[in-house]
């Protein structure tokens, strides 16, 4: 198996999947290439040349099996570094599988992304080897022309024991239409504790907080029933006038 710091872009057939782990040896990453020769001067009145690419990361180092980067500081992320380790497979070059883990400083947690070849059995899911803290059945989050995607957040335990089980370990996928025939997909570990502390202290560094998810909209008042209107009180009906009191007789005069 060669270890390469360096990602491409490859479509993996089922049939390559089914392959043993023995058909893959530990090779040296391949020197970096020359820097290209200057470019002439364009013609005059030529339309100037398109500005070369500019660099992806301002950190870009190998440590063991391992790679650490850091992302641009003009860039603003909660995981702005990670630590990758790329497979290579030795016989076809193809890229056997890629494992990215970041630190996300204000939430003391990591995130993970993982990808395989193409042509697994996606219900099956994936595992990593990481003692009593291994990642079983992982979920496949997507896949695409380059592999599918296993992309998670984990905690300290899980990083910690990864980095505990010795010089290598496995990831374990189901190769699809394979009777659950399982593939093995080494992962070397050298380097593993070294990569992991300088990728945490440059990521608390740079990063920055995860912004407060949004407090949710305060419940709205219920509705004040209707207040029936009340009939208005009745109008005082004048007393009835006195009738004058009848007069007595008068008495006859002597």
């Amino acid at each position: 198996m060669s270890i390469r710091r360096c990602a491409a872009p490859f479509v993996f057939s089922a049939l390559a999947l089914t392959s043993s782990a023995g058909a893959f040896a530990q090779a040296p990453a391949a020197a970096p290439p020359a820097p290209p020769a200057p470019a002439a001067a364009p013609p005059a009145g030529a339309a100037p040349a398109a500005e070369a690419q500019q660099p992806q990361f301002s950190i870009n180092q190998t440590v063991g099996d391992w790679v650490v980067r850091c992302v641009l500081e003009s860039v603003k992320s909660p995981a702005p570094c990670d630590m990758l380790q790329v497979t290579i497979n030795q016989d076809n070059k193809q890229r056997v599988s890629s494992l990215s883990i970041a630190y996300v400083p204000s939430r003391d947690s990591y995130a993970m992304q993982i990808i395989v070849p193409t042509g697994v059995a996606l219900s099956k899911g994936l595992v990593l080897a990481a003692g009593a803290h291994s990642l079983n059945g992982a979920k496949f989050n997507r896949c695409e022309r380059d592999g599918c995607y296993v992309e998670l957040l984990t905690d300290t335990a899980t990083i910690t024991a990864l980095g505990g089980v010795g010089k290598a370990t496995k990831m374990t996928v189901v190769g699809y239409g394979t009777a659950g025939k399982t593939v093995p997909l080494p992962v070397s570990l050298t380097g593993f504790p070294e990569a992991l502390d300088r990728m945490k202290t440059l990521a608390k560094a740079r990063a920055v907080a995860v912004p407060n998810p949004p407090p949710p909209p305060a419940a709205a008042p219920a509705p004040t029933p209707p207040v029936a209107a009340r009939p208005p009180p009745p109008v005082a009906r004048p007393a009835p006038a006195a009738r004058p009191a009848a007069k007595a007789p008068e008495a006859p005069a002597p």
